[in-house]
C-alpha cells in the first residue's frame, strides 16, 4: 500500500494497518482484520537551490537557463524589477527542463530572477539572482544603395530597413575605404545629398541603419564623381 502524501506528523518509519468493514453511520463492524498490511513512510527532503543561473536579454524577452538540481522535479522562476525584488509568487512553475524563456517584455526594463527548484519534500532556496534588460536587435544593413553625382555633390539613395529609426553615412576616398566614422548620423529619411565636394574627384559611400539597439552592419558600396 502506498500513499502519495501522509501527514506530515508522521514520522520516517513502518506503520502497520488494520482494515475493517463498516456499515456507512460507522455504527456496524462486519468485519476486522487486525495488522492486514505495513506502510512504511519515508520522508522527502526538498532539492538543493539550482545553481549557474543565467540570463540573456533578446526582444521583449529574458531566456534563462541553469543547472539542474539533484532531486528536483520541476522549477519556479520568480521575477523583479529591482535587485532583491522577485515577487513571493512565481511567474511560471512546472518547469521540468533546466531552461526558461520570459516573454512579453518591455524592452529598456531591466529585471531580475531567480529559480528554485521543486519535488515531493518541498521547494528549496532560491538560487543566486540574474537579470538582464531586452532590447529591440539591431537593424539589418540597408539595401540598393546607389550614388548620383551632380554640381559638387552626390546623392545617395537606399531602400528603408526593416526596424530602423535612422541612417549613417560613410565616405571614403578609395573603393572599401570608407571611414569608421559617419559623415551624417540621425538621418530619418532614405536619401543624403553630400555637398561641397571635389568635381571629378570619385567618391565611396556605404550606409549602416540603427534603432535602439544598435548599429546594422554596412550597406553595400556606391560611388559617384561629382561634375563641376
Amino acid at each position: 500500500m502506498f500513499w502519495a502524501k501522509c501527514p506530515a506528523y508522521f514520522a520516517a518509519a513502518p506503520y502497520s494497518v488494520d482494515i475493517g468493514v463498516f456499515d456507512s453511520a460507522w455504527t456496524h463492524n462486519y468485519s476486522w482484520n487486525g495488522s492486514a498490511a505495513t506502510i512504511t513512510v519515508t520522508s522527502v527532503a526538498p532539492p538543493a537551490a539550482p545553481t549557474g543561473l543565467k540570463a540573456t536579454a533578446g526582444h521583449a524577452q529574458v531566456a534563462l537557463s541553469w543547472s539542474a538540481a539533484s532531486g528536483a522535479n520541476s522549477y519556479n522562476v520568480y521575477r523583479g524589477t529591482s535587485a532583491g525584488g522577485e515577487a513571493a509568487t512565481p511567474v511560471k512553475t512546472g518547469i521540468t527542463g533546466a531552461t526558461y524563456t520570459d516573454t512579453g517584455l518591455t524592452n529598456g526594463t531591466r529585471y531580475y530572477y531567480r529559480v528554485a527548484a521543486v519535488n515531493a519534500g518541498g521547494t528549496s532556496a532560491l538560487s543566486s539572482e540574474v537579470s538582464a534588460t531586452p532590447q529591440i536587435a539591431p537593424p539589418p544593413p540597408p539595401a540598393g544603395l546607389t550614388a548620383a553625382a551632380g554640381h559638387s555633390q552626390v546623392t545617395l539613395s537606399w531602400n528603408a530597413s526593416s526596424t530602423a529609426a535612422s541612417y549613417n553615412v560613410y565616405r571614403g576616398a578609395s573603393s572599401g575605404g570608407e571611414s569608421g566614422t559617419p559623415i551624417q548620423t540621425g538621418v530619418t529619411g532614405r536619401t543624403f545629398t553630400d555637398t561641397g565636394l571635389v568635381a571629378g574627384a570619385r567618391y565611396f559611400y556605404k550606409v549602416a541603419a540603427v534603432n535602439a539597439g544598435g548599429t546594422s552592419a554596412l550597406s553595400n558600396q556606391a560611388s559617384a564623381k561629382p561634375i563641376p
